[in-house]
Formats: structure tokens, sequence, C-alpha cells
């Protein structure tokens, strides 16, 4: 009796070492495909940002831009195994086995495909101007008010007596600073005149019925111009209807910031007033430096013309965060929405490149 108990025993942790083997074949499969999902997920993200990066330092220099897809990937597990055998039992339990593993390496990504972008269909699309219904849209999502107007505003247009009493109004709100929220927003506006005045800018006569705001941000003086227009009309809470920008020329606009903070003769970081914390202030709207090579902890850095060009790692939750990479995100949702899968070629230009 404890003979055949002994063996029953011996025979359970063998079927659990069997089970085991067996598991592990499968298991390590699933594994390795989610890791391979995660890495294809990474991946993209990186590309997407790099390329907007990309596009944008080439707007910032007056290049034509250019644009790929990512399409599919083909990947198979770095593992796969079966556990295969013949097994004997007796009424003592198994006596025998023959157990014949096998094991496939086979890893990483086989292959993936590139689409080339630069087709009638897909350059259409991102030269359409966005529907001002999108601001509302995002505006729910919680992205800074002035950040979408600095977006995808590209001008205002307005009666000339209509926008000299917005300034009269604000100046003389300026002067109650009735609560906090007002204070802030006017020494944001007292800010960009002293910004203006510094840089020798010059406020320059309106003659006509109308006036036009442009929103540009390769110049300091016609974008602190601006701004300062933007945070009047939010002092008074006041919407007015604008001209939207379109996609590209919001790949232009992310050119004209690289381009102040990097060529410009008065090079100046341009800024973004936000809230934190129950309080408005400025921070980096979109800060991308150069460097040769781009330092290690870089969040995004692409080269070009044999140069580094990088965005700094925000100090993230801080007072001071610098909203580069939140701008990466509102820009590429905008591409996304603003073109469609029939925008894309029929005909990959590049198929099946082999990758490790």
């Amino acid at each position: 009796m404890r003979f055949q108990s002994k063996c029953r025993v011996r025979s359970a942790r063998r079927a659990v070492a069997l089970m085991m083997l067996l598991a592990c074949a499968t298991g390590c499969t699933r594994g390795e495909l989610e890791h391979k999902a995660d890495a294809y997920n990474q991946a993209i993200a990186e590309s997407n940002n790099r390329q907007i990066l990309l596009n944008a330092v080439r707007a910032s220099q007056r290049a034509p831009m250019s644009f790929v897809g990512f399409g599919d990937v083909a990947a198979t597990p770095t593992f796969s195994g079966a556990a295969g055998g013949t097994f004997n039992f007796d009424v003592l339990g198994l006596t025998t086995y023959n157990v014949n593993p096998t094991v496939n390496v086979n890893g990483g990504f086989t292959s993936f495909t590139m689409n080339n972008l630069n087709y009638s269909a897909f350059a259409h699309e991102i030269q359409v101007p966005l529907s001002p219904n999108i601001v509302a849209y995002f505006e729910q999502l919680k992205f800074p008010k002035e950040l979408l107007r600095l977006i995808f505003v590209q001008e205002y247009t307005l009666p000339l007596q209509k926008r000299q009493r917005i300034a009269a109004e604000a100046a003389a709100r300026c002067r109650a600073r009735a609560n906090q929220r007002d204070t802030d927003i006017c020494e944001a506006i007292d800010k960009d005149r002293d910004r203006f005045d510094k840089a020798g800018c010059q406020d320059f006569p309106e003659t006509h019925a109308t006036v036009t705001l442009l929103n540009v941000g390769r110049d300091l003086c016609a974008m602190v111009t601006f701004q300062t227009f933007v945070r009047q009309l939010r002092l008074l809470e006041i919407e007015l209807p604008f001209k939207p920008r379109t996609t590209q020329a919001i790949l232009y606009y992310l050119g004209d910031l690289i381009a102040a903070q990097n060529y410009s003769t008065h090079p100046f970081i341009p800024e973004v007033l936000v809230e934190k914390d129950n309080r408005r202030l400025t921070v980096p709207l979109f800060e991308v430096r150069r460097a040769v090579p781009a330092p290690a902890g870089a969040a995004v850095a692409v080269s070009y013309g044999g140069e580094s060009f990088f965005i700094p790692t925000p100090a993230f939750g801080s007072t001071e965060e610098a909203r580069s990479l939140q701008v990466l995100d509102l820009v590429s949702q905008v591409i996304t929405a603003a073109t469609s899968k029939d925008a894309l070629p029929k005909t990959s230009t590049v198929t099946l490149v082999q990758a490790r």
C-alpha cells in the first residue's frame, strides 16, 4: 500500500511537470505576442512624434515637408513550442513516458509596410481648413484655451471700432483687477507689453475700417500683438469668429515657433497662458533646441541637415512645465482627424521591408 502511494505521488509530480511544460509552450507565446504589440504601439507613437517634429523643423527652414505612413506589421513570437510524446499507465499510475519537446525560435518583426503619403489625396486633405467646432471639442477635453487658439486660429478679422472697444474695456478691467482671475490675465498682458517694448516693437496706426490680426510665431512683435488680443478676449469673456488653419498650416506654425527660438535675430521662447492650481501663468509653448548630438533623455529628437533638434523632457507637474508634448499630442490627433484612410496610397511605395 505504501509502495502504491509513493508511485501515485511520483506520477502526480511527473504529470504536473508535463503540464507546466505544455503551459510554458503556449503561455510564453502569448506573452511574447503581447510584448510585440506593446513594442509596435510604442514604435508608432514615437514615429508620429518624430515625423511631426521633423516636418516642423523643415518648415522652420522653409524646406519642403514630406510624409510617410506606417502600415501593417507581421510579427512572430520569440519562442514557440510544443510537448508531444507517449504516456503509459497501469493500475499504479504512470509507468513509462517519452516526451519529445519541439522549440522554434524565430522572433521579432519579420516585415512591415511603409507608405509614401506625398500623394494628391493626402495633400488635399491636409490643406482643407479645420472646422471651428474642433476647438470646442478639444476645449471639452480640457486643453488649455490659449493653446488651442494659438494652434487653430490663423487670423481674426473685425471692425476697427470693435477692436478699439475691446482694448479700452480690457484696459479698464485691468485697472480694477477685481479678482485673482483678472489679475493673472492682466499680469500676462503687462508682461506682453514689456516684451513688446524691449524688442523695439511699435504699434502701427490702423487706417482701414477693418483690422486683421495674424497669428504668426516667427516674429516676437507679431506674436505678442496677437497673444495680447487673445488675452483681452479671454479677460472680457468674448468669443469671436476666426479663420481656422489647415493641418499643414499648423505644421508651418510649429516651424515658426522653432525658428523663433533658433534662428531669430532676437531669439525668444514662445509662451502660452495656462491654468494650474486655480492660477493662470505663462509657460513655454513648444520648446525645441539644437545640439550635436541631442542629449540623452530628450523627449523627442530628430536629425536634419547635419544638426540634431530635440524637445527637452518637460518638468512634469511643476509650474514651469512646458507644453511641448501636449502640442505634439494635439497636432497628432488633428492630423488623424483631418485625413482619412482613402487618402492613403493604394499601392505601397515600400513593402515588406525585412526587419530584425
